[in-house]
């Protein structure tokens, strides 16, 4: 995996989520944070599980501190939300832009105490994962958004995001 390819994916993957943002403004703080009972519960917790998630293992690939977990309650609107997301939009992307392919093909070793695991694998594939869990959590948000609230939903096919870059 090339830095130019990590760079793809990632710009796609915020691509992708900044159109997922727009479906998720669309509703109210209420509805943002209304128990969905599916997944993560609410379009809000999937958000802050996802922020959490991507924060904890880019902690990970810099062989940093693990943060703790991000808390639901302490994004109470979607614009709290939106501003960390934006924020954690710049420190990854920074990270992601500062890659040579010696720092991709790396070994990192993981201890993840809570799932039992102490494993040590090359940086590119940990960022690949990261990315297909930001992809998955996106399609949830969408369903949701779509069969609870009514919104109409997008597009976030990387074949869109190439083809708007044209």
């Amino acid at each position: 995996m090339t830095p130019e390819a990590i760079h793809l994916l990632y710009d796609y993957t915020y691509w992708a989520s900044e159109r997922v943002w727009g479906c998720i403004m669309q509703l109210t703080d209420e509805q943002f944070t209304r128990d969905l009972d599916y997944s993560m519960g609410s379009i809000r917790n999937q958000v802050v599980h996802l922020m959490s998630g991507t924060r904890r293992w880019m902690e990970r690939l810099q062989g940093i501190a693990i943060s703790p977990h991000l808390l639901f309650e302490e994004y109470s609107t979607r614009a709290a939300a939106k501003t960390q997301w934006d924020a954690m939009k710049v420190e990854v992307l920074d990270y992601i832009y500062s890659l040579d392919q010696a720092r991709l093909d790396a070994i990192v070793h993981l201890e993840i105490p809570s799932r039992n695991v102490s494993v040590d694998r090359r940086r590119w594939p940990l960022l690949l994962h990261i990315a297909n869990h930001a992809t998955d959590h996106r399609a949830q948000i969408l369903s949701l958004l779509h069969h609870h609230f009514g919104v109409k939903t997008v597009e976030q096919d990387m074949f869109f995001y190439l083809v708007e870059r044209e």
